[in-house]
């Protein structure tokens, strides 16, 4: 006598397998759906206008008739971007999904070269002959400002680069690069300090010279006479050669 058994074979009903087939049909079904809804829209053969558009054309993308006359209707009032397109209601998702890329809006364009062309044609404020009124003008700048750049400005000689606008008293940073689209430079009338005739106290003014920089080259111009060169500064042990390249532009002989 065996003590094991076999297991009962499982009794399948025939409504057990109605049941299957039911449900795999169903799903064959979906999935045959979704292919052919997949292929249902197609993508636009070229960049078109969607203002341009007419019924035959959005019935090509695979939309209804009667999708695509409300379309119609909906864009005989004019849109200018792809946010308006995509906000018609009866737009299919998928459809959006193929055209957004291969539209364009020649108003909108029109308008965003305007509006380039305007900021282009905006005249730039020469730092160097600007009043204090005409700075306070500039976006980002205000009397206290306009007051600091003209002190420093007189001080320099005036501006030779417009980093200089950091070396501006309390000068911050995000106000230095909103004032730089705004702003030019006209060097033509830097204010030039000559070695061989100026006295200590106007060099010890300077803002890039010190009392014992400009003492140095007093005291060298008294050896030598006067200075032949502007590079000559350099022989002063007080004045390295960055120090020197920032005061150089503001030098004559």
């Amino acid at each position: 006598m065996s003590y094991f058994q076999d297991a009962p074979k499982p009794i399948i009903k025939s409504e057990h397998i109605e049941r299957f087939e039911s449900k795999k049909s169903l799903t064959e079904e979906k999935e045959s759906k979704k292919k052919s809804y997949a292929k249902k829209y197609v993508a636009p053969a070229c960049r078109f206008n969607p203002n341009e558009y007419l019924l035959n054309d959005w019935l090509a993308l695979g939309v209804s008739r009667k999708q695509g006359q409300s379309i119609v209707n909906f864009i005989e009032r004019g849109i200018h971007s792809n946010e308006e397109l995509e906000k018609i209601y009866v737009m299919p998702a998928e459809v959006f999904s193929l055209i957004k890329d291969s539209t364009f809006y020649p108003l909108r364009m029109e308008k965003e070269k305007y509006e380039v062309d305007t900021l282009i044609q905006v005249e730039l404020l020469d730092i160097n002959l600007a009043s204090k009124e005409d700075l306070i003008q500039l976006k980002g700048i205000g009397e206290f400002y306009a007051k600091q750049i003209i002190k420093y400005r007189e001080e320099l000689g005036g501006y030779i680069f417009i980093e200089q606008l950091l070396e501006v008293w309390k000068m911050r940073l995000e106000t230095y690069q909103m004032v730089i689209p705004q702003i030019t430079i006209n060097r033509l009338n830097i204010k030039k300090i000559n070695i061989n005739t100026c006295t200590i106290e106007v060099l010890k003014k300077h803002p890039y010279l010190d009392y014992y920089q400009s003492n140095s080259l007093i005291k060298m111009r008294a050896q030598r006479e006067k200075f032949s060169k502007l590079i000559e500064v350099l022989d002063s042990k007080l004045i390295n050669e960055e120090e020197f390249d920032r005061i150089f532009p503001y030098l004559s002989l």
